[in-house]
């Protein structure tokens, strides 16, 4: 008995943990508190259906092409960042983006497998000139440039946003496994208060 106790104490020990298994970006560490990631320079930026969203304009492991960062708590704990570029500026025909687009995406296919999607499409409807892409990527159902990696129990994702005419910027978030859990648990609260509201 005490053998297989022991057995079953050390092939617990080798297996990996949600946090050893998907990668944590920009330095950072899944579940690391609220307090931890104000110490590397994040602030409270807004509260949303039970996350917390903290904004930081650097990260322990800085990205180059970042402006801004985001970490997105459950319970005071990290389950989602996101790294969004400097603005892309008179850049009409989004050279400048979808080459950062490409880079970035070539860098996690290498280390994450082909994605699981991708749509790199403009001029669906609307804004169909090549001088338009940013303000096709901005217009909803006119066009995507973004591809989505579910790598173990979690998803990557990097997207191309449209704000105006020649303006745009480019998205890379992580959505760890216990992102999922933290918004299973959300929604099973709200239909509980729903139910008890009636």
């Amino acid at each position: 008995m005490q053998r297989y106790l022991m057995f079953f104490t050390a092939l617990l020990l080798a297996m990996p943990a949600y946090s050893e298994e998907f990668p944590a970006p920009f330095g950072l560490t899944w579940k690391m508190s609220e307090k931890e990631l104000r110490s590397h320079g994040f602030s409270d930026a807004s509260n949303t259906g039970g996350l917390k969203i903290m904004q930081s304009f650097s990260a322990p492991k800085a990205w180059s092409k970042a402006e801004k960062y985001y970490a997105v708590t459950y319970e005071g704990e990290l389950v989602k960042a996101i790294a969004v570029s400097k603005s892309f500026t008179d850049d009409v025909y989004g050279s400048e983006g979808k080459e950062l687009y490409n880079q970035m995406k070539a860098i996690l296919t290498e280390k994450y497998g082909t994605p699981t999607n991708s749509f790199e499409v403009v001029g669906n409807s609307l804004y169909d000139e090549p001088d338009e892409f940013y303000q096709c990527l901005d217009y909803s159902g006119c066009g995507n440039y973004l591809s989505i990696y579910e790598f173990n129990g979690g998803t990557i994702g990097i997207r191309l946003e449209g704000e105006r005419r020649g303006q745009g910027y480019l998205q890379v978030g992580y959505e760890s496994p216990y992102f999922s859990a933290a918004k299973a648990d959300i929604s099973s609260a709200n239909t509980e208060s729903d139910t008890e509201a009636f």
